[in-house]
């Protein structure tokens, strides 16, 4: 499994806009002359009237910066449902986003274009974190631009932990360091509030994903490489056994959860938003949504790191990637990369990029957003970005910084990516294992880890060996 540096770290800032477009059958060129960049996850008007707006401003600040190109909004999004058909069918837009799980698929299957001449030509090739390079590239040749990485920490409800008595003097958080902590912290949430302290998704593969991590603090793996190069799942492990005997105990013997056990990610987000639980797992994009959503006061969230576990102290890092369908051309191409640059998703630092940052943490600020979280970041702190994103975050915090300092210190913290292959299915299987322990007193937890080790074997990891 790969592994990610505390080196690495720095803050950026999550911008919305990327996309996918449609390079058809050759130039994509208006009749004006003009090339067409089809670019996808636009926000949708009625949706999300806010960031339409400002991402039609974009357009048009970015058209009249190049009048020889031309956008094309799509608001298609990456599903990994519907993307082969799109793909195969010809109809995905030009310059399209997947999650980083999607990245084998996308390159081994010819999906993406390669990019390492313009790559090399705006400055990328050479700057982007050596563990994103890895993933994105085959043999030096460069398919995919990093777009945004996150990792995971632990989202807190200010107000509880105030009534439990669990806020430092300067508002700090004494927020669980270890998973052993959380359950004492737990326990004083629930019995000074009568609130449940900790939500775990069951569904909708997010309880897996969030269970990958806790069970990676536990010492477990999931799947490793024998000496042919095939898969072997590996989490019918002792280790696996004791992260889904934790879950188990958490909602029966301390009772720290919530009664409905059907949660997706959304719902742990409403849950946190509107004062029906303390703590859950979460990216700095989740810890707006409380905000954005449910109408919880920034001053009322704080955000810690992910705690430790017996055997590690590991967190999961995610994001996406920019791809350009695999006919794009060398035009297409070549726009894609000043749209990028234009737009901050980028290793250099333009006038144009500059206000179109500082523009979108102004609609955060206007939105009532928190600003001052310190996220990873693609590329070194040394290069303009980071150092301009830094000073973006200074300027503009608002809120107490003791609330969210403790996510902000990475110090001792590992970093992993998400599983290799077939990540959203054994996510499926997990959900089904979580929701099986949190039902059912009596759920053996060694049978159903062997159960589902198997499943993900014979149904996937078999297939992939295959190829």
């Amino acid at each position: 499994m790969k592994k990610l540096l505390a080196t690495i770290l720095a803050g950026t800032l999550l911008l919305s806009v990327c996309g996918c477009g449609n390079s058809g059958e050759g130039e994509n060129t208006a009749d004006s002359g003009k090339t067409q960049l089809v670019v996808g996850n636009w926000p949708d008007q009625e949706g999300n009237k806010t960031l339409y707006d400002n991402q039609m401003k974009t357009k048009e600040a970015f058209e009249t910066a190049y009048p020889d190109i031309e956008i094309i909004p799509d608001e298609y999004g990456y599903d990994v449902q519907t993307f082969t058909a799109k793909a195969e069918g010809g109809t995905l837009p030009t310059l399209y986003t997947t999650h980083f799980t999607e990245v084998d698929k996308i390159v081994d299957m010819g999906y993406a274009a390669d990019i390492t001449d313009a790559a090399k030509e705006y400055g990328y090739y050479d700057n982007m974190n050596e563990v994103i390079f890895n993933s994105a590239s085959r043999d030096g040749k460069l398919y995919l631009v990093p777009g945004s990485m996150y990792s995971l920490g632990l989202i807190l409800n200010m107000d509880l932990f105030e009534q439990a008595g669990l806020v430092e003097e300067d508002g700090t958080p004494m927020a669980p360091k270890t998973f052993d902590e959380l359950i004492e912290v737990g326990r004083t949430i629930k019995e000074k509030t009568g609130v449940p302290a900790f939500v775990f998704p069951t569904t909708e593969g997010g309880g897996g994903w969030n269970f990958t991590v806790l069970a990676w603090n536990f010492g477990g793996t999931f799947m490793e490489q024998d000496a042919d190069g095939n898969w072997q799942a590996t989490f019918n492990s002792p280790e696996c056994i004791a992260a889904l005997q934790y879950l188990k105990d958490l909602k029966w013997e301390y009772d720290l959860l919530p009664q409905n056990t059907l949660v997706n990610n959304a719902e742990t987000s409403k849950l946190i938003g509107t004062n029906q639980v303390a703590m859950s797992f979460g990216h700095p994009s989740q810890a707006r949504i409380p905000i954005r959503n449910y109408g919880m006061s920034k001053d009322s969230l704080g955000y810690a790191q992910m705690p430790a576990g017996p055997e590690r102290h590991v967190t999961l890092i995610g994001g996406d990637y920019r791809v350009f369908v695999n006919d794009a051309t060398p035009e297409e191409i070549d726009a894609g990369f000043k749209w990028l640059e234009f737009i901050g998703v980028s290793p250099n630092l333009t006038e144009d990029a500059k206000v179109q940052m500082e523009n979108n943490v102004k609609t955060d600020v206007e939105n009532g957003m928190i600003i001052g979280i310190e996220d990873l970041s693609l590329w070194g702190e040394d290069s303009e970005v980071y150092q301009y994103n830094k000073e973006l975050r200074d300027k503009y915090c608002n809120v107490n910084i003791n609330h969210i300092k403790l996510y902000n210190d990475k110090t001792g913290l590992e970093f992993q990516t998400e599983e290799p292959v077939c990540a959203q299915d054994l996510y499926q299987i997990l959900d089904r294992c979580i929701q099986n322990v949190l039902n059912n007193e009596n759920a053996d937890c060694a049978q159903i880890m062997a159960d589902a080790a198997n499943e993900f074997q014979t149904n996937y990891l078999d297939y992939e060996n295959e190829k």
